[in-house]
Formats: structure tokens, C-alpha cells, sequence
């Protein structure tokens, strides 16, 4: 894959992402398998509910040193997930996911990320909140 773009597992819901699943009411991913990216009326339908990122899981572009995730050359959510959950053994099971060729974690961690990915919720602030509009 050498220098090949990279794809965050865990960003915002923006036009032009990649919707990579639901959240199930068990705080569960439910992968989609096919590639499905968020345009026109799915993106309108999306940010309908408040807080996207609390019910969908949603991927695009690494950003790299561009994220404040970025540390020693690496994504420091997978890497703090591992060191939370050090003694943690799930099931290596890897998800139908549509991004695994390229996913940042996947390079970075392997199998073992996979494992680990369908309980991560990126759960975003709601910008317009943030920005006080």
C-alpha cells in the first residue's frame, strides 16, 4: 500500500465521507458493508438528528499531523484504546468494513484495531454548540 492515502475510521459526518455504519442501540457499530458515501439527500437525512457522530460511524481522509489525534507519527485513539483496554481479549473477528484496505488503524495495528473498532463512538460535539451559534 506504500504511500497510499490513509482513511480515518472515526471522523465527522461531512459531504463526501464515507458512512461506515449505525450505531446500534447496544453502543455497538453495525458495519455497512458497501461503500456508501454521504452526498446530497443521505447527507441532508444524516444531519437531521442532532449529534450525527452519536449515531453513525463515519470515515475520510486521515489527516495526520492536520489532527489533534496525531501523535509520534501515529493515531493516539487506537493506541489509547489499546492501553485502556490492555487486558481486554475480544474475538478476532474482523467487521465487514468498506475501508479496511485503507484504514489508518488496520495499517497502523493491524487485525487487533478491527477487533477493537465496532465499540469506538467518535461522539463530536455539535459544532453550531461549540462555535456558540
Amino acid at each position: 500500500m506504500g504511500n497510499k492515502p490513509r482513511s480515518c475510521p472515526s471522523s465527522k459526518a461531512t459531504e463526501g465521507s464515507v458512512l461506515l455504519g449505525v450505531i446500534n442501540p447496544d453502543g455497538v457499530v453495525g458495519y455497512i458493508g458497501n461503500k456508501t458515501i454521504v452526498t446530497g439527500e443521505l447527507y441532508e437525512e444524516i444531519h437531521k438528528k442532532k449529534n450525527p457522530e452519536k449515531h453513525f460511524r463515519f470515515s475520510n481522509r486521515c489527516a495526520e499531523s492536520g489532527c489533534r489525534q496525531w501523535q509520534d507519527e501515529k493515531c493516539s485513539v487506537i493506541t489509547g484504546i489499546f492501553e485502556a483496554n490492555a487486558d481486554l481479549e475480544l474475538e478476532a473477528q474482523l467487521p465487514n468494513c468498506s475501508i479496511r484496505k485503507s484504514c489508518r488503524w488496520y495499517f497502523q495495528e493491524g487485525p487487533k484495531a478491527c477487533t477493537f473498532c465496532p465499540y469506538i463512538i467518535t461522539d463530536m460535539l455539535d459544532t453550531r454548540t461549540a462555535e456558540g451559534i
